[in-house]
C-alpha cells in the first residue's frame, strides 16, 4: 500500500522549502489539491508513477506562491519513502537538474515515469 499525502504534508513540506528562500503565500488551494488527488486518480498504480504525478502536479500545477519546486521534490521523497521505498541517485546525480527539466517542459510526465522507474528502490 502506497502512502497518501495530504494537504497538512504539502503546508509542511512548503514551509520546508521556504527555509531555503521564497516568498509565502498560496495561489490556489485547489491547485494544491489537484496535484495531491492525481496520484490517486486510479490510473498511476505503481510507486514509480504516483512519484512522477507528485513531482510534475506540483511543479507544474503552482499552487504556492513560490518554493513550488522545492515543494514537489520533498512530497515525491515523503511519498517514496513512506510507501517503503528509496529513492537511488547515481553518484554525482544532481536531481534539481530533473526538477527544473519538468519545469521547464523539457522532461515530459512519460520520460519522468521512466525516470522514475529505474531509481526507486522497495527497501
Amino acid at each position: 500500500m502506497h502512502y497518501r499525502l495530504t494537504l497538512a504534508d504539502a503546508l509542511v513540506a512548503h514551509d520546508e522549502a521556504l527555509s531555503y528562500g521564497g516568498r509565502a503565500g498560496i495561489v490556489s488551494i485547489h491547485l494544491i489539491e489537484s496535484a495531491l488527488a492525481r496520484p490517486y486518480s486510479g490510473y498511476h498504480r505503481k510507486i514509480w508513477q504516483k512519484a512522477a504525478v507528485v513531482l510534475h502536479g506540483f511543479v507544474s500545477n503552482h499552487g504556492f506562491t513560490d518554493g513550488n519546486k522545492r515543494t514537489a521534490l520533498l512530497l515525491t521523497e515523503l511519498l517514496v519513502t513512506r510507501s517503503g521505498y528509496e529513492l537511488v541517485l547515481d553518484e554525482g546525480a544532481a536531481i534539481d537538474d530533473l526538477v527544473v527539466g519538468v519545469a521547464a517542459g523539457q522532461i515530459e510526465l512519460d520520460a519522468l515515469q521512466a525516470w522514475f522507474r529505474t531509481h526507486i528502490v522497495k527497501i
